[in-house]
């Protein structure tokens, strides 16, 4: 809205401030209300949801309600008005435009009005789709979108929640943690790898570029968790990227564990043979970007010949949710039975798995985080992959330091 200004002079008699609360079903309705009632002039000093109360307040939309203010004419003061675009024109230092200090503290209050104006807008915007909440329901709704958890989907879990719980239970903040953990465990499902069988378990790794799949196959080969008290061997089909198998091969040997590269698709079946006496094979594909569509032809074709007993999807928790889904979508031809996220260090938000999960019902495997071998992988149970995910400091506080000191100790 256009704020109309007339030129201060010292000699103008103050105008006496008038303030007033507006409520509306949006902040736009708000506005044309005070435009309204209060004229071009009106400032706006504060703006906030109210809830519509009642024991059906929750489900109902959140209304908005405005404080503004205006000068009432004929009546002295103490704020006088200014002529802003003059003083933006004429702006000079303090000490040249013999600026009193009233006048400064004045323009500092301005300032500082403004500024909480924009947070307040900002986080308006940021919450505009957020349903008028009880309090502890709207803390933990809240707590799930700052842990990176996608808007529909921290939405829908609340709607579920709001649905389930009545009356004082909305309050009972413990009830409301357990009753999202038990929904998210629903979503997000922990799997450990599968136990070694009669024949050799032969597992590959599958995944776009620089997602960290040869790091990780590494670690899966020495992580005592995992194969590190098993017969492993090791197969690289990632012969397109610059020292890739040299790289493996160097970890394979200082390892102990037996590797072979592969040129072609069908020699990945004649080296599966020759490791018929290891408990487990781990493959290491080639990274593939998603929308080549050759790269991903040459990809099934060692898939094709290997016929792994199962493929795992390696993804970086750091891609956008949109990245995700494409990539699941276009590696859904390797038939990956299971989830493997990486790069967990890189991030501050975790609840990008819990979005990916919501949306592609495979269940998570493994969580790395960081280059370390073995030391840098998360084997995590589900209570643990839940809390993960809903949050935020969970990761920092309680995962990590349980990986670092169970290592330490070892």
């Amino acid at each position: 809205m256009n704020l109309q200004t007339q030129n201060y002079t010292r000699s103008q008699p103050y105008k006496l401030m008038k303030i007033k609360k507006f409520l509306g079903a949006s902040m736009n309705d708000c506005l044309l209300q005070v435009k309204r009632e209060l004229g071009d002039d009106a400032v706006i000093l504060d703006s906030r949801k109210v809830s519509r109360g009642g024991p059906f307040s929750f489900l109902m939309d959140d209304r908005v309600e405005v404080t503004a203010s205006t000068a009432d004419r004929g009546m002295e003061s103490r704020r006088p008005s200014r002529d802003w675009n003059k003083m933006a024109e004429t702006a000079r230092p303090a000490e040249d435009n013999n600026v009193s200090s009233e006048e400064f503290e004045l323009l500092s209050d301005e300032i500082k009005g403004l500024q909480k104006t924009v947070l307040q807008m900002a986080d308006h915007l940021k919450f505009k789709q957020l349903p008028s909440l009880p309090h502890e329901l709207e803390r933990l709704h809240r707590d799930l979108l700052d842990n990176g958890v996608d808007t529909t989907v921290a939405n829908s879990l609340t709607q579920e929640l709001t649905l389930k719980l009545s009356g004082e239970e909305f309050e009972d903040r413990k009830l409301l943690i357990k009753r999202l953990r038990e929904r998210v465990s629903r979503i997000v499902r922990c799997t450990p790898v599968a136990s070694i069988g009669s024949k050799p378990r032969v597992i590959a790794l599958v995944g776009p570029t620089g997602v960290g799949k040869t790091t990780t196959l590494a670690k899966m080969a020495t992580h005592p968790d995992l194969f590190g008290r098993k017969r492993a061997a090791l197969i690289s089909a990632d012969t397109y990227r610059i020292a890739a198998v040299e790289q493996l091969k160097t970890f394979a040997s200082i390892a102990g564990v037996p590797m072979e590269a592969v040129y072609r698709p069908p020699d990945i079946r004649r080296a599966i043979d020759r490791f018929s006496d290891r408990d487990v094979i781990l493959i290491d594909t080639a990274g593939r970007s998603q929308n080549n569509q050759d790269e991903l032809r040459d990809l099934m074709a060692f898939i094709e010949y290997a016929k792994p007993d199962e493929v795992q999807l390696v993804l970086s928790v750091s891609t956008r949710l949109e990245d995700q889904l494409d990539i699941i979508n276009k590696f859904r031809s390797a038939g990956p039975s299971r989830l493997l996220f990486t790069k967990l260090d890189e991030t501050i938000n975790f609840g990008m798995i819990l979005n990916v999960c919501y949306h592609e019902k495979k269940p998570v495997s493994l969580l790395t985080c960081g280059q370390n071998v073995p030391d840098d992988v998360v084997t995590p149970n589900q209570m643990q992959l839940v809390r993960l995910v809903t949050e935020k400091p969970f990761f920092g506080d309680s995962l990590l330091p349980e990986v670092k000191e169970k290592f330490a100790s070892a």
